[in-house]
């Protein structure tokens, strides 16, 4: 911010006395954020490569899948998509291609490529970004040219009604995405127009080729024949479905389903109501399908209200390490299914879920007591701020009303999360469970550790019923309420799965048949 120590002595003693009227280089640069058109992927990724158009994540209707065109505005390739899906968990996705327009195609595979088909996409709830990858083979679509996609999952997808079937929808500096149609199965059933495709395109800008490659190219020509051969495939499809899409099927499925309301509703409301209505209501307003979990019920005797529960922290985040230590409190008896997290960088990478019962404190730096209940190599990390689901894990935790249990989740990809106001105290809470400040870790049972932390991210859980009495026969899961008084007799069947390395640098050769309880006087 300070002058320069060596100025110029003096101006120029001959200025131009006519400055020219167009600048002498163009304002246009690579880095401004926009791909210009003298700018590709090539020799400019920073504004041309990973460029990311979303249509929009609000819905309001919702089927199996969507149809849509693409048209190029410069010379692209489409390499991953993100959709909006109607219900969260594990299902499959599959995405189709064809040039042009999918008119007279919706009913017919033929034509369509299969470029996308995943039988594990962990969806994310409604109106959360679902990333898929990258597609199986990227889409070269040339400038001034349409192509068609089809987005299919067995979870669904959700979307917006449209106002008019191939209207532009959204665009940027390399493509439009057309308004298109809902489908109801893969290329039979109903569909529903027009639609607006929910969700997220990622591509490239890419330089056309000029001339004529002197070797074969592995890619497909930028200007394909508008005269296709006559000639049908002779391989059809391998993979047919083995049943039909509904218990009894239609022959002829109507081509105009009523949009009114039924011809016949109730003729007349109760013609003799009470005179005089009671002080108090026949029933409790604590009810079944209020969307709390009351005390008297469980996941068992109502499921809508007590089982899939979900409660979130933030997705809020200013910090960030590689993974986060937190006590979770129940305040009925719970069982814990499902995380989600908040991670640092998006891609593929590893995550893994610890946990033990009561607090983390003294056991940040040693891996004695804790349990991988998550573990996998794949996850696909959304961005920062957005949700990233990881399925079910391992095993469920079963945590009894007023029981603490600690959680350690850590990520390769990193996580980020909110500095907290004090360790242990509750951020989040519902009927079920409170969530506690924790702390950021650095490393996995080593490193710096960070307090205090908000631990970004979601946990699914269901209430569940104490057992009264003890069963008659034996149980898979653990006791509600374990012993404090342990027998001093050790098994006489040791576990016939023995971990493959010491869980200390220093393991005794002998332990103790009686372990102590209470901590020692010298730590």
């Amino acid at each position: 911010r300070l002058p320069t120590p060596h100025p110029t002595p003096k101006p120029t003693p001959n200025p131009t006395p006519k400055p020219i009227s167009t600048p002498t280089t163009s304002p246009h640069q690579c880095g401004n954020a926009l791909c210009e058109l003298s700018e590709n992927a090539a020799n400019c990724p920073i504004d041309c490569s990973s460029k990311e158009i979303e249509t929009t994540y609000e819905f309001n209707l919702g089927s199996s899948g969507n149809m849509f065109v693409v048209k190029a505005r410069r010379n692209i390739v489409v390499s991953s998509f993100a959709i909006n899906s109607k219900s969260r968990g594990v299902g499959a996705v599959k995405i189709y291609t064809r040039a042009g327009s999918y008119t007279n195609h919706e009913q017919s595979r033929d034509g369509w490529e299969l470029v996308y088909e995943n039988d594990s996409v962990i969806h994310n709830r409604r109106g959360v970004v679902t990333e898929l990858g990258f597609l199986d083979r990227e889409i070269h679509i040339a400038k001034d040219r349409s192509q068609s996609f089809f987005v299919t999952s067995t979870n669904g997808l959700v979307y917006k009604g449209g106002e008019k079937e191939f209207s532009v929808y959204q665009s940027d500096e390399g493509m439009e995405i057309m308004e298109g149609i809902g489908t109801e199965g893969e290329f039979e059933g109903i569909t529903y127009s027009p639609r607006v495709w929910s969700g997220t395109i990622w591509y490239n800008v890419v330089e056309a080729t000029s001339s004529p490659s002197k070797s074969l190219t592995k890619l497909p020509t930028w200007d394909p024949t508008n005269r296709p051969t006559s000639i049908p495939t002779q391989t059809p499809t391998s993979k047919p479905t083995s049943h039909p899409t509904s218990s009894n099927p239609t022959p002829i499925p109507t081509s105009s389903p009523t949009r009114l309301p039924t011809p016949h509703p109730t003729p007349k409301p109760t013609p003799n109501p009470t005179p005089k209505p009671i002080s108090t209501p026949t029933t409790s307003p604590h009810q079944c399908g209020n969307a709390l979990c009351e005390l008297s019920e469980n996941a068992a005797n109502c499921p809508i209200d007590c089982s899939s529960k979900e409660i979130e922290t933030t997705y809020e985040f200013n910090l960030g390490s590689s993974g986060n230590m937190f006590v979770v409190k129940a305040r009925r008896n719970i069982v814990v299914s499902s995380f989600a997290i908040n991670s640092k960088s998006r891609g593929v990478g590893a995550v893994k879920i610890y946990t033990r019962a009561g607090s983390y404190t003294n056991h940040e730096q040693s891996r004695d007591g804790w349990e991988l209940v998550y573990e996998n190599d794949s996850v696909i990390h959304n961005r920062r701020g957005v949700v990233t689901e990881l399925g079910f894990l391992d095993r469920e935790i079963h945590i009894a009303k007023d029981r603490s249990q600690s959680f350690f989740v850590t990520s390769t990809n990193g996580l980020v999360y909110k500095g907290g106001e004090k360790e242990f105290s509750v951020y989040q809470s519902d009927e079920g469970m409170e969530i506690m400040e924790g702390i950021g870790t650095e490393g996995e049972f080593e490193g710096i550790t960070y307090s205090p932390r908000v631990w970004s991210g979601t946990i699914w859980y269901n209430v569940v019923e104490a057992t009264s009495s003890p069963s008659k026969s034996l149980t898979k899961l653990p006791t509600w309420d374990p012993t404090n008084r342990p027998t001093s007799i050790p098994t006489q069947t040791p576990t016939s799965k023995p971990t493959s390395h010491p869980t200390s640098s220093n393991p005794t050769p002998i332990p103790t048949s009686s372990p102590t309880r209470l901590p020692t006087p010298h730590p």
